[in-house]
């Protein structure tokens, strides 16, 4: 096989390639995220830095430093996930396993399509924790102020 840029390559070596490749990308990935982490958190000191500074400089009382500025969930990194979305990649994941155990039950004359329902274990897994973590936290809920409406506090998820 010739490859533009490599020339000609032979199969079991483009074989190897790939998830040589695969794995560099996913580190590759992984540190990324971590340094615009990083990044996105000092860019967040310098802002309160600078706005003390100019606070200093003109004479004007400084702004207290918000009470989460420590907690990293602040920094919108490792903050709680959106309920739905445990939810709604639950359902997707289960309906790709299903769809990858029927294509391997029509295709393979072995038992290879019980793999499949690994990927179906972990859709239900998900979609199982999305209703654990909605019980646990409708039984640790916070009591709501009494509204004027009646209507209850729409900020919790699932109504009053």
């Amino acid at each position: 096989m010739s490859i533009p840029g490599l020339g000609y390559v032979s199969q079991g070596t483009l074989a190897l390639l790939i998830p040589i490749v695969a794995i560099i990308g996913a580190f590759a990935s992984g540190m990324f995220s971590v340094y615009q982490k990083v990044r996105r958190q000092r860019e967040m000191l310098q802002l309160y830095h600078a706005e003390r500074m100019a606070a200093i400089e003109k004479g004007i009382e400084l702004p207290p430093l918000p009470a989460d500025l420590f907690n990293e969930q602040s920094w919108g990194c490792t903050g709680r996930r959106d309920p739905t979305r445990r939810r709604y990649s639950g359902i997707l994941t289960l309906f790709v396993g299903v769809a990858i155990t029927g294509a391997l039950w029509q295709t393979g004359h072995d038992n290879s399509f019980w793999w499949g329902l690994v990927i179906v274990a972990v859709g239900l897994g998900q979609i199982v924790i999305r209703y654990l973590e909605r019980r646990d936290w409708a039984a640790n809920r916070p009591v709501a102020p009494p509204s004027g409406t009646g209507s209850g506090n729409s900020t919790y998820p699932g109504g009053n």
